[in-house]
């Protein structure tokens, strides 16, 4: 089965997990049997020569991490070791198909420099080349043996790079140069045991190929065959090697501006290919190379090719907002600090996902997008098929459905330039957007004199919030169905509410105000705000840096009544203690879904909650689940499937949840699995369903088996009575009907216990 088929084949499985992630950029390459492995930032991807089929390992499928920098093979074993760049290390054993973690390193706590740099296979062993000396790996028993430490002049700590095993000695390129020490020493950890074979103040490779030991030594490739003194190689001259590795009957040689093999009478073979950080050969013999743009690339010698492999994903790791629309989820590449400062430059623009592939928006295809940077908004026009991203740096881009794109910036638009202290410094910093219930864009203008900007059928307009903030740096924006336009400060002085009467065009009926937390002014748990989202019910939740708040009435915002509107926050009850839900979290992102319920994403996991927020109903961290990091900065939501799309400063993971959009009516209800055989353990799925349907399910006798209600348009069943055991095998009837009764659906199931 392909990728592609067997992520469709997952596509509807409730409690299913899947990565998302960009595998451009890779930091290593093994060939083993008829695959290849990838190293990289995003986990492991494989490539089978035989069937050209990719596979992504990940922690979905049983890493322990997620950003590889090293992978070696043992081919005696069979076994993998994988090295992450936070020194967290997995054995994959591909035999059985069991990964074994070893956390030791990662767990220990060290002063300084904490780092692997290399790997050295021998015989059961793998030598990991740290900054604080040597790590012995034992392949057959998974776990750490040994480790060398301080091994530098009078036991002070040395940063090991590479080693080689030469005449049963160790020979390792180190921060202090090449160092030698024999295997049969009495105290490998002993710093009198190593001596220094050669002085070197540049570079970090080493291996061994016919009986000789290659080394970079002063930024020049030398050889030393154990007898006499090290001797360059002056075929190569490069300056900036970033491999060596024996590879059958050859040294691959990766540098900067090409890549060289050696064969056993020293004759030399230039490859043009530059910027490559690794090379292997692979079961075919053709040469194959991963770099940090275009992820693997085999030269096809026998047709005279050069052929690319990467797998499907989103172009980089980064993003800032996340909207779902016209059954594609939209994601902007950039992402802002919580301060918004200073500009990041990303320059990973936008992507859209829709049946199961990504789409990346790329300067190549649309040349006008090629000077914006840092895209971090996006919203769809309600009343058209037009999209529209802000760029903080350029303005804001206008797409249709043909993806013809039109730049909206201080020459076509209200929107200004940031006026600074440096002439040269002139950024159009647009940032948040969003469309009110009249179809107006709303776009805040970060530090200008009039920081609010709306584009109408009649054109685009310009706000002034007078002395309200001090340097009108403005955020995020979001409109609620009272006409406010909501805008987050980012120097930690609340919310800008904003009040357009209905008349976004007459700015002398408007009104604004600054939310706080003092009370009657808003009633905030901190003045720094993250994010704000408006529910199905027409309430704004915010997150703060201090916890949670909900505004349950944001239409008293501006009727003159002191504390009528003031925030509050969830009391539940613990124990015999009431307390704030999620205390003072940092709350970075809420998104909700179909049936109201709240994805509340946090620096400690993702929470699900009912729709009032009183009931968790799920969280998420990296102990229970796939989750790349805890810290969730951004949540999307496809609200055809109920997929929710979790973005995490590693990168999207996305989980299948079971909350789809409702449906006009009950045409299209699809019941499955349909039969459900023994082995079934999963939920029965009913899907296609009226908004919060009441759903019933009889035995044909019409006795009541089981009672819920959907979520949104989905409802479950685990396929066990109210005494909480599975039901006998049997016919049952699912029966659903809309809350007012006035629409209804019969079905069958058919189960077999």
């Amino acid at each position: 089965m392909n990728e592609l088929s067997a992520q469709q084949s997952k596509l509807n499985a409730l409690g299913s997990w899947r990565v998302h992630l960009p595998y451009y950029a890779n930091n290593c390459i093994e060939s083993v049997g008829k695959k290849i492995y990838c190293g990289s930032e995003s986990g492991l991807f494989s490539y089978n020569t035989d069937d050209n089929s990719i596979e992504r390992l990940s922690k979905h499928t049983g890493l322990s991490d997620v950003e590889v920098i090293l992978f070696k093979h043992n081919s005696v074993l069979n076994k993998s070791i994988v090295v992450y760049a936070n020194t967290n290390i997995d054995i994959i054993d591909h035999k059985s198909g069991k990964i074994t973690n070893i956390p030791d390193i990662i767990q220990k706590n060290m002063i300084g420099k904490q780092q692997i740099n290399g790997i050295y296979l021998y015989e059961n062993s793998a030598y990991l080349c740290c900054s604080f000396g040597i790590v012995l790996v034992d392949l057959k028993q998974n776990q750490i043996s040994d480790s060398y430490q301080n091994l530098g002049p009078n036991g002070n700590q040395l940063e090991f790079y590479n080693l080689v095993v030469f005449s049963n000695n160790i020979i390792a390129n180190t921060a202090d140069g090449i160092v030698l020490a024999s295997l049969n020493a009495s105290n490998l950890s002993d710093f009198r045991s190593w001596n220094k074979l050669a002085a070197s103040s540049g570079g970090s490779q080493i291996a061994l190929f016919n009986a000789e030991v290659y080394a970079v030594i002063d930024s020049t490739l030398q050889i030393y065959d154990g007898i006499g003194a090290w001797s360059p190689l002056t075929a190569i001259n490069s300056k900036k090697i970033r491999s060596l590795k024996q590879v059958a009957n050859q040294l691959l040689i990766v540098a900067e501006e090409a890549i060289y093999s050696i064969d056993q009478n020293k004759t030399v073979k230039t490859r043009s290919f530059n910027f490559r950080t690794d090379a292997c050969i692979d079961n075919r013999g053709f040469l194959a190379m991963v770099d940090k743009q275009y992820g693997l690339t085999i030269d096809r010698t026998d047709q005279g090719t050069v052929d690319y492999y990467t797998p499907n994903g989103p172009a980089g790791k980064t993003f800032g907002k996340m909207i779902y629309a016209d059954n594609t989820l939209w994601v902007t590449g950039g992402y802002v600090n919580d301060m918004w400062s200073p500009l990041v430059f990303n320059n990973t623009k936008f992507y859209s996902y829709s049946q199961q592939n990504w789409f990346n928006y790329t300067e190549k295809e649309f040349p006008l997008i090629a000077p914006a940077r840092d895209f971090i908004a996006i919203k769809k026009d309600p009343n058209s098929n037009k999209y529209y991203l802000s760029s903080f740096g350029t303005g804001v881009f206008e797409i249709d459905n043909q993806n013809q794109i039109k730049l909206y910036n201080e020459q076509n638009s209200s929107l200004q330039l940031l006026q600074v202290s440096d002439p040269t410094y002139r950024p159009l910093l647009s940032g948040g957007i969003d469309f009110d219930t009249y179809g107006n864009l709303w776009v805040s203008n970060f530090g200008v004199a009039k920081p609010l900007s709306v584009k109408t059928a009649q054109g685009w307009k310009s706000f002034s919030i007078g002395s309200l903030l001090v340097g009108n740096e403005l955020g995020w924006v979001t409109c609620d169905d009272y006409n406010n336009v909501w805008v987050n400060s980012l120097k930690d002085r609340g919310i800008l509410v904003y009040n357009h009467a209905g008349t976004p065009n007459n700015a002398n009926d408007d009104s604004y105000k600054l939310l706080t937390k003092e009370t009657g002014q808003g009633g905030l748990p901190s003045n720094t705000v993250l994010c704000m989202t408006l529910d199905k019910k027409g309430e704004m939740w915010v997150g703060t840096n201090q916890g949670l708040a909900i505004f349950s009435n944001p239409d008293l915002i501006f009727n003159g009544k002191k504390n009528s509107f003031d925030a509050r926050q969830i009391i539940v009850q613990v124990g015999g203690n009431y307390e704030i839900f999620l205390g003072k979290e940092s709350i970075n992102c809420i998104q909700v879904d179909p049936a109201n319920r709240k994805w509340i994403g946090t620096r400690n996991g993702v929470f699900l909650v009912s729709a009032d927020g009183y009931t968790v109903l799920n969280k998420f961290t990296i102990v229970n689940s796939p989750l790349l990091s805890n810290n969730v900065v951004e949540i999307g939501i496809d609200e055809s499937n109920g997929e929710v799309f979790f973005g995490t400063d590693k990168g999207i993971v996305s989980y299948t949840a079971d909350a789809t959009r409702g449906n006009q009516n009950f045409s299209n209800v699809k019941i499955y699995p349909n039969p459900v055989h023994p082995e079934y353990q999963g939920d029965i799925v009913i899907n296609g369903l009226l908004t919060n349907a009441v759903v019933k399910i009889t035995d044909v006798s019409g006795n009541l088996v089981y009672e819920t209600s959907a979520n949104g348009g989905t409802a479950t069943w685990n396929g066990r009575n109210y005494s909480g055991n599975r039901v006998a095998t049997g016919v049952y009837l699912i029966l659903a009907a809309d809350v007012e009764g006035n629409d209804s659906f019969a079905g069958k199931l058919l189960f077999i216990h």
